[in-house]
C-alpha cells in the first residue's frame, strides 16, 4: 500500500487511516478522516480498523458513498494477500468496486474466520 498522496495501481489518489485499537471504530474515530478527504479533492479514502466499526460508523460511511469513495477494511483481511505474497492493488480494486457498486463501504474479502 503507498501513502497518502501517491497514486494506486487503478490512478486514483487514496488519504489512508489505520486504527489499532480493542473497540471498534466509532463514527467520532473517523471523522477527522472523513474531513481530511473531503477537504481534498478527487481523493478517495481507505480506512482500515484492527478491531473492525460499529454500525453508526458503517452507516455514516454508506451516506458518504453518495459524494467520495469511502473504504472499510478491517486489518484482518489485508494481511491475507500481504501473508500470501498476493495483489493487494487486486483486494483494493475489488473492495472499491462493491463500495461503488453495492454501496457497501464494509465488505470484508477473503476471509474464512
Amino acid at each position: 500500500m503507498r501513502a497518502a498522496g501517491d497514486q494506486s495501481a487503478d490512478g486514483s489518489q487514496y488519504l489512508v487511516e489505520v486504527k489499532w485499537r480493542g473497540e471498534p471504530v466509532e463514527i467520532n474515530a473517523m471523522s477527522r478522516h472523513l474531513v481530511r478527504v473531503y477537504g481534498r479533492s478527487e481523493v478517495r479514502a481507505l480506512f482500515i480498523s484492527a478491531s473492525g466499526f460499529t454500525g453508526p460508523a458503517i452507516k455514516e460511511s454508506e451516506r458518504a458513498l453518495s459524494q467520495r469513495v469511502i473504504v472499510l477494511g478491517e486489518l484482518r483481511e489485508l494481511v491475507l494477500p500481504l501473508e500470501q505474497e498476493g495483489d493487494v492493488a487486486h483486494w483494493l480494486r475489488e473492495k472499491v468496486r462493491i463500495a461503488q457498486l453495492d454501496r457497501r463501504p464494509l465488505a470484508v474479502l477473503g476471509t474464512d474466520f
